[in-house]
């Protein structure tokens, strides 16, 4: 065959088959040959239930009343009375200082508790020289009582949150030593004072502690209670969509779905109040809703249970 022949066939076969794909093309836009597909999305309930806004802090553990005692005379430790962990009274003798010096007599002076309470910690051995001084910086720590019944968690909170924050206000505290177990507290005493190197006050919050769980020195992380509602409507947060910063929504009505404008209050981990927009029991897409349309035709996979 000559190659004339053999190109101009060549050029025949390309043309007719650009004819066939213009042809497909047309046909596809028209929807004579093609069916639109229809996206499948999961739904659920809008429900009431319980939201809480809170804040996270950390802090420290102390004793309800925590002194520690020094000697007030010059000599060495003779005996200690208690040991660690002893239930002690106001008043009882707790350590015996030997003041003897050489050629003079003296009685042994004693150290007494100021409190009700427990001895947390003995910081010196029988048999220690123990020398009062004028300078608080130099002086000797010798026994630490605690009334550990109650206790208070001390903890920094950032200045933006104090507006909001008031005596009484609930707190719930968790420590390694329970890490499943929630105790219960309140904020007593909110400081005046803002550190200007942080920007945080210091808050104290008491927790009763009448089993002597909680321990001075325990590292707590607190949750601060700054609303609580019982009765707020309620959805996934996956439910709730942003566009232009307005807050979205899309219902289902039928097997259609319809975009609704949300206001929203508070976040928690998983869900989200709405304040405004929608209503107890209807049906909210939380799965396929990214780039869905208003009005479009949907298929319900399935519908889960609000939590």
């Amino acid at each position: 065959m000559k190659k004339p022949v053999i190109l101009t066939l060549i050029i025949f076969l390309i043309v007719l088959g650009g004819f066939r794909i213009i042809k497909g093309i047309k046909n596809n836009n028209d929807g004579r040959q093609t069916e639109a597909r229809v996206p499948t999305v999961k739904v659920t309930q809008v429900m009431k239930g319980e939201v809480e806004d809170k804040i996270s802090c950390v802090g420290n553990i102390v004793g309800q009343e925590m002194v520690t005692l020094m000697s007030k005379i010059p000599g060495k430790i003779d005996s200690f009375l208690v040991k660690e962990g002893d239930k002690i009274k106001k008043g009882d003798v707790l350590v015996l200082i030997d003041r003897d010096i050489e050629g003079m007599k003296y009685e042994k002076a004693s150290i007494k508790s100021p409190i009700d309470g427990m001895v947390i910690k003995r910081f010196l051995d029988e048999g220690c020289q123990v020398e009062p001084s004028v300078n608080p910086m130099m002086r000797v720590p010798v026994i630490m009582v605690a009334n550990i019944d109650t206790v208070k968690v001390l903890a920094n909170v950032s200045e933006k949150y104090l507006g909001r924050l008031k005596e009484k206000t609930e707190a719930k505290i968790k420590v390694d030593a329970y890490p499943e177990e929630v105790f219960l507290g309140k904020i007593i005493r909110i400081a005046p004072l803002v550190d200007l190197a942080t920007r945080t006050s210091e808050v104290e919050i008491k927790i009763p502690n009448k089993e002597h769980r909680l321990k001075p020195g325990m590292f707590a992380r607190v949750n601060l209670m700054l609303e609580k509602k019982e009765d707020a409507l309620v959805v996934p947060i996956k439910a709730v969509l942003n566009e232009n910063n307005c807050k979205y929504v899309f219902i289902i009505n039928g097997s259609i779905a319809h975009k609704k404008k949300v206001k929203t209050g508070i976040y928690q981990k998983d869900s989200v109040e709405i304040i405004e927009g929608l209503n107890e029991g209807e049906d909210v897409i939380i799965e396929g809703n990214y780039g869905l349309k208003d009005g479009a035709n949907v298929l319900i996979e399935t519908k889960e249970n609000a939590q």
